[in-house]
Parts: structure tokens; sequence; C-alpha cells
């Protein structure tokens, strides 16, 4: 996973300086006729993906942005309003339960669209108008996918309210821009995660439960560092949106277990700093991935260069990645991971 996460900014960078021609066909297709709303269809990483870009797309285009999994946008979501344009996402293009969310999509006589890294895919068969982001097909654990596919949909989202009149060239150039700078920061991030990590690994490989913890995009990249966690570790681990965090879950915090928040800097901030402090009160064991700087100690990651709140969500992920990879390491959990593609193809979840 490590060459993955070296090589994303490389790959951002081209999706972004590209993007002109890169989400041209979705943003003609998204802006053919008014939209009161963007429905995302997606699971696993791609659901997550989707919601950390849910705020940058509902502030950006202006309009109602959801995010469901195919399976529940199959059974009871599908009955959508006119305006409606859903975008069903699936890294693989295999991925059974969004295909059929696609047919269903068509039957219901909805515009939709496909957002996937691999156009060869079997999820073209059942789609006219699919897009490639531009990161290639992984092997394994999605990795350069989080990145590069929030790079797309953030560029979808100034070129679609460019050409609808939103924002003007003006704003579009400073979005855009801040983009960039997001990107540019996340490179020094692998070797600085892997040293803040090497330093509390011990106490990682020792934990019996992960808790991860955002709000707004910040919840989504939560939600993709627990998922890469029991993907790759072993160690149970779960996302928590912030304040249903506080209702419920504190209570089974034990001394053996380990608290990750991601606060982005923007909303929420000051909320997640007194859930850092109360949380400082039950366990020694509290760690925070944080472009804000408003945390002290040794358990504080910072990301370091310009924050720039829901966009900083692309590179948030790397500290997780770095941390998953690196528990699997320790723990040599590789060969006993894929045993469990055994199980994925049983369940016959890819196509």
């Amino acid at each position: 996973m490590y060459t993955y996460i070296e090589r994303t900014p490389d790959l951002c960078r081209r999706i972004a300086e590209g993007a002109a021609d890169r989400v041209a066909g979705l943003v003609e297709q998204f802006t053919a006729r008014p939209r009161t709303r963007l429905l995302i269809v997606a699971s696993g990483s791609s659901y997550n993906i989707a919601v950390a870009a849910k705020p940058y797309l509902q502030r950006v285009l202006g309009i109602e942005v959801t995010v469901t999994w195919p399976m529940s946008y199959i059974l009871f979501d599908h009955a959508q309003a006119a305006g409606t344009f859903v975008l069903c996402m699936s890294q693989s293009g295999k991925s059974t339960n969004t295909i059929e969310a696609v047919r269903r999509a068509r039957e219901c006589g909805q515009d939709v669209a496909v957002l996937t890294c691999n156009g060869n895919a079997p999820i073209r068969e059942v789609c006219e108008h699919v897009y490639e982001y531009g990161s290639g097909v992984e092997d394994y654990y999605v990795a350069k996918g989080f990145p590069t596919s929030c790079t797309f949909l953030f560029e979808f989202a100034i070129a679609a309210a460019r050409a609808l009149g939103t924002v003007d060239g003006e704003e579009a150039e400073a979005l855009h821009g801040e983009l960039l700078a997001a990107i540019d920061a996340s490179c020094p991030l692998l070797d600085a995660s892997r040293t803040f990590f090497d330093r509390h690994m011990d106490r990682f490989v020792r934990a019996r439960r992960i808790m991860c913890v955002g709000i707004g995009a910040g919840y989504g990249v939560a939600l993709e560092g627990a998922l890469k966690l029991n993907e790759m570790t072993g160690i149970a681990a779960n996302a928590y949106e912030m304040e249903e965090f506080v209702h419920g879950p504190t209570y089974e915090i034990r001394k053996d277990h380990v608290i990750m928040l991601v606060d982005l800097g923007d909303v929420g901030h000051e909320r997640m700093v007194q859930l850092h402090d109360a949380l400082a009160e039950l366990t020694d064991h509290v760690y925070v991935i944080d472009v804000t700087g408003d945390y002290t100690g040794e358990r504080a990651f910072e990301l370091g260069g310009p924050a720039a709140g829901d966009v900083d969500a692309l590179r948030a992920v790397v500290p997780f990645q770095v941390l998953a990879e690196g528990i699997c390491s320790d723990l040599d959990m590789l060969s006993y991971n894929l045993n469990n593609f055994d199980f994925e193809q049983k369940m016959k979840t890819k196509a």
C-alpha cells in the first residue's frame, strides 16, 4: 500500500490539471436539465468517499446531496422526485449490488451515471454513461482511490457550478487552486505518518478496539479509516459521527481501546475539542488527526499545510492508511487477509 500512497499526490494533481476534459462528460449530463438533488449510491470505500465529498458537493453545487447504499436504494430509496441525478460509484466496477442499483435506476426512468476506476468492468454493460476518475485499478485494498475520487468529485462540482453560472470564473479558479494546494500538502504525509505511528505502534497493535470519530467530511475519513483497519489488521474498528459517539458508544471505552478523532477544522471544531478534552479524562489513548494545530501532546498528528476544511478529507485519510499498513505488517496479517477473498466469492459481492 505504501507504493500506492506515494504515487497518489501525482495522480490527484494529474486529475485536477486535466479536469476540464476528464469531468466534461459528467458535467454535460448533469447540467442537461435542472437538478434539485444529487443522490450517490455506493458501498465500501466508495460509500466512504461519497460521505467525505458530500459537504463539498453540497456547498459548491448548491443542491441537496444524499448518500445511500445500493441495497437501500434498490429496496427503499428508488422512488425519486424529478430533478434527482443518480450517481452510482464503484471503485472496481464489479460490485454486484451497485450494478443492480444501476439497473433499478434505469427501470425507474431516472437519469443515472457511473463513476469507477475501471472503465472495462461489468458495470459498463448496464449503463451508457460510465466515467473513469483516473486512478487506475487497485489490486487489493483501496488506497489511491479515496484521494483521487475526491479530487474528481471536487473538480466535477467546480466545473458543473461554473457551467450553471452559480460560481464565476474567478471563484472557480480559487476553488481549483485550493484543491491543488491540498494535494501538494499531502506529499509529506506518508513519511510524517510513518514516523508518528512508529512511535505509537505498540499501543495500536495491542488495541482490542479502535474507535474512529469525525463530523462532516471528517466522518467520511473516519469511516474509511475504520474500514482499512478492519480489512487489514484483524482489529475491531468502528466509525462514529461525532455527536452519535457521545450517545452510548462512550460507555464501552476500556483501557485497551484506542480512540482516533478527525478534526478538519470546519464544522464542529469547537465541539471536537470539547470531546477530546472529555475523553482524555476517560482514557490515555486518544489520538487526533488534525489540521488546526489546536491540539497539543504526543498523540496529536497535525497534517500541516494550509487548512482547507472539507477539501482536506483527501489527505486526512493518509495517516489511517499508513497506520493500517503498519499494523498489518507488524501482525503479519496479509496471508490471513487474502483468505477473506474466498468469502467474497461465496457471497458473490463482485461480478
